[in-house]
């Protein structure tokens, strides 16, 4: 199929802004990790620095993007949340607390996912309408999602190359499968050293720049050519450093010069438009992303200070 356009290919930039919690997760699993503070560090500054050079570069290329986000973080940065959202970009779903223990049950996990939404709608009045996976999600989970769980898609798989619907023994769901293309555009994969705690096992140097970006432009020309989506897993603790910042902003620039062969934009907005071309009208009738408001109307059971989580508090980046 055509996307919007004509384009041939359609790709959303995909940031996971997971900050210090992949570190702090892993450490807790480590002796001594405790006291480890590098790590952390590294995720904070992608709180602090990383994710507003990397909406600077998105603007200047009038660019929108999707931010997966765990929903703590929601709640520890919501100046840092609500500047995305007034920058257009979407936000979605990316676990609570990344530690990709989303329950022991079906039930479980559902509770999990409906105290993610409240967080969503409590903090920004928008639930989020996709999924990116940190663990394992049960099937009767993801059939729930996908159904009453009224989530609209996910990018976790790497299952294909175009959009589909999300199946169970072969029976379609209403929700959209978005290629996750974190093996081919991953910048932890190729630009990442293996620090402790090992974030990567055996990759013990990282490949050089320009490598790196050839290989993402060879996966976008093929896009183009066999009609591909996808979406790539970057973060801005590694995407928003000096050096590699500027690898984004030349990607940006491709982008922006091939726009009528790639049509840029969100995970939701393709979602959307692949329902629009197979069911015939917008779930959503057009409305803008941003006015998809939704009132809270929880008891604030979502809060860190109820959420195991012995961090607790409220921060701002």
């Amino acid at each position: 199929m055509l996307w919007k356009n004509g384009a041939k290919a359609a790709f959303a930039l995909g940031f996971d802004l997971d900050g210090a919690t992949i570190w702090r997760n892993k450490a807790e699993r480590l002796p001594g990790g405790s006291t480890f503070i590098k790590g952390p560090s590294i995720g904070e500054y992608g709180l602090k620095v990383g994710a507003h050079r990397i909406m600077e570069i998105l603007d200047e290329y009038d660019i929108k993007a999707t931010w997966f986000i765990p929903a703590e973080n929601i709640i520890r940065y919501p100046q840092l949340v609500e500047k995305i959202l007034d920058h257009g970009h979407e936000i979605t779903n990316h676990d609570y607390d990344h530690r990709g223990e989303f329950g022991a049950t079906p039930e479980e996990q559902i509770e999990t996912f409906e105290k993610c939404q409240e967080v969503f709608v409590k903090y920004t009045g928008l639930r989020a309408y996709g999924f990116r996976a940190t663990g394992s999600v049960m099937e009767e989970t993801r059939k729930w999602m996908y159904t009453d769980g009224g989530f609209l898609y996910e990018s976790s798989e790497h299952s294909g190359d175009k959009c589909c619907y999300i199946d169970f023994d072969g029976a379609a769901t209403p929700a959209v499968n978005i290629p996750c293309r974190d093996q081919m555009m991953d910048d932890y994969m190729q630009t990442v050293m293996n620090n402790y705690p090992q974030v990567l096992v055996n990759m013990p140097r990282i490949a050089p720049y320009k490598n790196a970006y050839r290989n993402w432009i060879r996966e976008l020309e093929a896009m183009v050519r066999y009609g591909g989506v996808g979406s790539p897993a970057f973060h801005p603790q590694i995407s928003g450093s000096p050096g590699r910042s500027m690898m984004l902003e030349k990607l940006c620039q491709y982008l922006a010069d091939h726009k009528n062969e790639i049509w840029t934009t969100t995970c939701l907005d393709i979602a959307r438009y692949y329902k629009e071309q197979m069911e015939g009208e917008d779930p959503f009738c057009g409305e803008p992303y941003a006015e998809l408001t939704v009132t809270y109307s929880g008891d604030g059971a979502s809060d860190l200070a109820n959420s195991g989580n012995p961090d607790g508090g409220e921060k701002d980046a």
